[in-house]
């Protein structure tokens, strides 16, 4: 594998600006840039899910585990592309973290009440109204002027 990989990296070199050479440069280099930029996030995403429940299956049922891996994963992963699981996956993630900023708030809300010292409720004694007397002639609009 490794002769044939130096030897397609050799003819890449040496037939530069040649009708083969843009050719191999072609499929070897631009077509594999071209793919790859394709990638997003919910690809991502996925493959550190399926990378995450591939490691916790073997951690847990060791050998069981290993065989499970190696014949429930080629399936999985071709449902998987059918119906396009990354975009859901990338779906599932925002409304779990908007949820969570959510509950977050709230639960801090809660948290805030519920640690808050308990301060007995002081009583303040209602002011009277003020009435003015009923024999009051003074004309108090001339005394503010």
């Amino acid at each position: 594998m490794l002769i044939a990989l130096i030897s397609l990296w050799a003819a890449l070199l040496m037939a530069q600006g040649t009708p083969i050479g843009n050719r191999l440069h072609r499929l070897l280099v631009e077509a594999p840039a071209r793919r790859l930029s394709r990638i997003g996030r919910g690809q991502i995403l996925f493959g550190l899910l399926t990378l995450s429940i591939i490691v916790s299956v073997i951690w847990l049922l060791d050998n069981d585990g290993r065989m499970l891996v190696t014949m429930g994963l080629p399936d999985f992963l071709g449902f998987a592309t059918a119906i396009d699981l990354s975009a859901l996956l990338d779906l599932a993630a925002v409304a779990v973290i908007a949820a969570t900023t959510i509950r977050f708030r709230a639960a801090g809300a809660w948290m805030r009440q519920k640690i808050a010292p308990r301060r007995p409720r002081v009583r303040r004694p209602r002011g009277q109204r003020l009435h003015r007397p009923a024999n009051d002639d003074e004309d108090r609009r001339a005394l503010a002027a």
